[in-house]
């Protein structure tokens, strides 16, 4: 659980989503990982050990299978691959939908009837009114943990969830991350110059007045955050591999992978994904970057793509969904949550110095005035960080209500 009085945490999850201080099952990725290359012009390397992941997981197929499928290419893929692998069992494919996001369940169904699989379609609750329940799960004060809706369902109908997290990772699928650190990068930059610029490319997790957020019990200096990504970005890598293992050694390793665990942990049931199978992760690592992404056609994950084609499994090639349609959510109803829990000065996250008033009123008319996105999820993580401390300091908010 984190601890009221650690300031650290709370200005790296308030700036990055996570505390790179923290342990993970999944061990960091080193520069030395993705050396000598690994070639694998087809794919046929990688699906074969896709293909291996699913027999070392399960010593004798299991009468089901839940597969947590959006319609992109890596859950379609690894729901290609298991039925594949094991032709006779049943499974269960779940997708989530948001009110007000893009919907993918259509194409998603299509998919899920090419493998024989039954579909289910997943309401996804407000992330807003369901806070409480997403912070109980991992006891820190996060809110995109929402996927517990999947691993709750899943629970229904078998012991297993299968995920296609690690693919963007270890194969290479920011594209529009990978495009946008290019076009920055100069030829003799530093570092520190590079780690600025993979920030800008993650610049969703923090706002420009960064600094002002905080109050005064939180110290917060930019380079405190840089020197985190230093060891990523000083070595002897390209500067596109400094990228990619900055990304599995970031959000997956400290943000994806820890809440998988904890949300399937919390229901009872087991998580796998077959990107992130030790033999899967170590041939990714080393394929060539010409073999991972495409700067010309800026396409990504240039393997599994191969895979797919030969297979004859189609996905939607730029996947948009699966995740809340957040301005949708805030006029529904974030608005009226955020008024009640942080507009107010009494609110614990002023009293304790960890927020700055002033701050949250300019943030939250830059997302009333126009929209702005980034201040809006400081906003929800700042609702977040109230009402973790009302339900585990305070002891005011219980898991199950709403707000």
């Amino acid at each position: 659980m984190t601890s009221p009085t650690d300031k650290i945490e709370i200005r790296n999850i308030l700036t990055m989503r996570y505390d790179p201080r923290k342990k993970s099952s999944l061990n960091l990725a080193l520069p030395s990982d993705f050396s000598p290359p690994i070639h694998d012009f087809n794919g046929s390397k990688i699906e074969k050990l896709m293909i291996n992941s699913f027999t070392k997981q399960f010593c004798e197929p299991p009468k089901s299978i839940s597969v947590s499928m959006s319609g992109g290419i890596d859950s379609t893929l690894a729901l290609g691959i298991l039925r594949k692998s094991l032709p006779s069992t049943k499974i269960i494919v779940l997708c989530g939908v948001f009110d007000g996001a893009f919907d993918e369940s259509i194409v998603a169904k299509k998919i899920a009837d090419t493998f024989d699989a039954d579909f289910k379609i997943i309401e996804m609750p407000s992330i807003f009114t369901d806070l409480p329940k997403i912070i109980s799960i991992t006891k820190k004060p996060k809110w995109n943990s929402y996927i517990y809706t999947i691993a709750q369902s899943a629970k229904k109908y078998s012991n297993y969830l299968i995920t296609g997290d690690g693919a963007d990772e270890v194969f290479g699928g920011y594209n529009f991350r990978y495009n946008k650190f290019l076009n920055l990068l100069q030829p003799h930059d530093t570092w520190k110059n590079k780690v600025i610029n993979y920030l800008e490319c993650h610049n969703k997790d923090w706002v420009p007045d960064q600094p002002q957020m905080f109050g005064s019990a939180i110290k917060f200096h930019w380079e405190d955050i840089f020197n985190y990504f230093k060891p990523y970005f000083q070595n002897s890598l390209k500067p596109l591999q400094q990228v990619m293992l900055a990304d599995f050694n970031g959000k997956l390793v400290h943000d994806f992978v820890p809440l998988g665990k904890l949300t399937s942990d919390y229901y009872n049931i087991k998580n796998f994904s077959p990107y992130l199978d030790s033999d899967v992760v170590k041939t990714g690592l080393r394929l060539p970057l010409n073999q991972k992404y495409d700067r010309n056609t800026n396409k990504g994950k240039i393997v599994l793509r191969k895979i797919s084609k030969r297979l004859g499994i189609n996905y939607i090639d730029e996947k948009l969904g699966f995740s809340p349609g957040l301005l949708y959510a805030w006029k529904k109803n974030g608005r009226d949550i955020c008024q009640e829990y942080i507009m107010k000065k009494n609110s614990y996250i002023f009293k304790k110095k960890l927020i700055n008033h002033n701050w949250v009123l300019r943030a939250y008319e830059a997302v009333e005035s126009d929209g702005n996105t980034r201040y809006l999820t400081r906003l929800i993580s700042l609702i977040a960080l109230e009402i973790w401390y009302r339900m585990y300091i305070s002891n005011e908010i219980k898991p199950h209500h709403k707000l």
